[in-house]
């Protein structure tokens, strides 16, 4: 896969005909720039790059911390019993608790990005075996020799190359947003298939392009 290196100096020999790496406040910015990108595409959709999954012996804990790098469940908690059979905890608003009986079977989250995440479970086995598939946030690109993480990496040069062109304020900007708009939806659209090459749901998260620009 390609590094943020690689990725940097694409954009280089798009935008200053170099086919190097910048250097200076100019790395700096456009390491920023290729940050935002992957966030950008982590937002847009759950995908598999960011799928995790968190395992953890209950005992007889109804609360349970999240790693620190959860962003969203995918899938609702399952448990496994003493029996090997796993069995599932449907996710609900902690508000309507109050509407369920107290041997139903349900959770929901509390918490925020800057405390934290946790989940509080109802009627949760004992000395069992929980199990939530989760949405992580990018790991982030802090080195020149970090590997980019999407499975499209010219999707980060793309959106680079846009956000270049939109801070000098170059007529090309829109030609260049599309374009990048381009390599993330065929990204996504590749998400969408299972291993099997069967298509799948994917829930969709859209934000304006320049939110964080304005």
């Amino acid at each position: 896969m390609r590094t943020l290196s690689d990725i940097l100096t694409d954009v280089n020999s798009v935008m200053d005909l170099e086919a190097s790496a910048p250097t200076g406040d100019e790395l700096s910015t456009r390491t920023n720039y290729a940050n935002q990108a992957v966030w950008d595409a982590a937002a847009t959709g759950q995908l598999s790059e960011f799928k995790a999954e968190y395992l953890v012996n209950t005992s007889t804990l109804a609360t349970i911390a999240m790693p620190s790098n959860y962003r969203e469940l995918m899938v609702n908690p399952q448990v496994l019993d003493s029996t090997g059979e796993w069995n599932e905890w449907d996710v609900i608003e902690a508000e309507a608790k109050y509407d369920y009986a107290s041997t139903d079977r349900y959770c929901y989250q509390l918490g925020n990005p800057n405390e934290g995440y946790s989940l509080v479970f109802n009627a949760l086995f004992s000395m069992s075996t929980l199990s939530v598939v989760y949405q992580r946030y990018p790991s982030g690109l802090a080195t020149l020799t970090d590997t980019c993480e999407l499975s499209d990496p010219q999707v980060v040069t793309r959106k680079v190359e846009s956000y270049v062109l939109y801070s000098r304020g170059d007529d090309r900007f829109p030609i260049a947003e599309q374009r990048s708009e381009k390599q993330l939806a065929n990204m996504m659209g590749r998400e969408m298939k299972s291993s099997t090459g069967q298509s799948r749901d994917t829930k969709m998260k859209f934000r304006h392009p320049l939110k964080d620009l304005s």
